[in-house]
């Protein structure tokens, strides 16, 4: 019986630092970047974006290497921007907040397949794009229909389609 006891407390003292390991390796794995490289683009700041909204959107990007299929949530309300992406079983993978210029970004789960702001981007390529600005070298877009677009990034090597499934106006705070 004594060395059972003495045996359950040596398994203790050494397990303890594992314990710390363990959280130490999910903050690092949480801190590096993700694996697809950001993509260049400006950002409107939302000040300059008119009207509040709740958008719903199918994402789905592929690539070498790379196939990420989504629900991307945004919602403007005043001067802040969210975006939400769930994975299909509606699990959170992210939450990124704009406010003027500013992005932060939240990964609850660690690493993804593409930095966020590279959908926040393209959100802004779709949907803030101003008609006067010059084309984006390496950037085409292609409406496939009403409710589809489909960005090709040419210098970093994925296609991402956005398919609208919700897109209403929501009422001034």
């Amino acid at each position: 019986m004594r060395s059972s006891a003495y045996a359950m407390m040596v398994g203790a003292v050494l397990a303890a630092p594992l314990a710390g390991c363990a959280s130490a390796g999910l903050a690092l794995l949480r801190a590096l970047p993700d694996r697809g490289r950001e993509c260049p683009g400006p950002l409107l700041p939302t000040e300059e974006m008119r009207g509040d909204f709740l958008l719903r959107q199918n994402v789905r990007a592929k690539g070498e290497g790379l196939d990420w299929a989504l629900t991307l949530v945004s919602q403007k309300r005043g001067q802040t921007l969210v975006l939400v992406g769930l994975d299909p079983f509606g699990a959170k993978q992210f939450t990124l907040t704009q406010q003027g210029t500013a992005v932060t970004v939240e990964r609850p789960n660690g690493r993804l397949p593409l930095p966020p702001i590279n959908l926040l981007r393209d959100l802004h390529r779709t949907r803030f794009r101003r008609p006067e600005a010059p084309p984006e070298p390496g950037v085409t877009i292609v409406s496939d229909s009403a409710d589809s677009v489909t960005i090709r990034h040419a210098a970093c090597g994925y296609d991402a389609t956005f398919v609208t499934v919700k897109d209403e106006p929501l009422p001034a705070p």
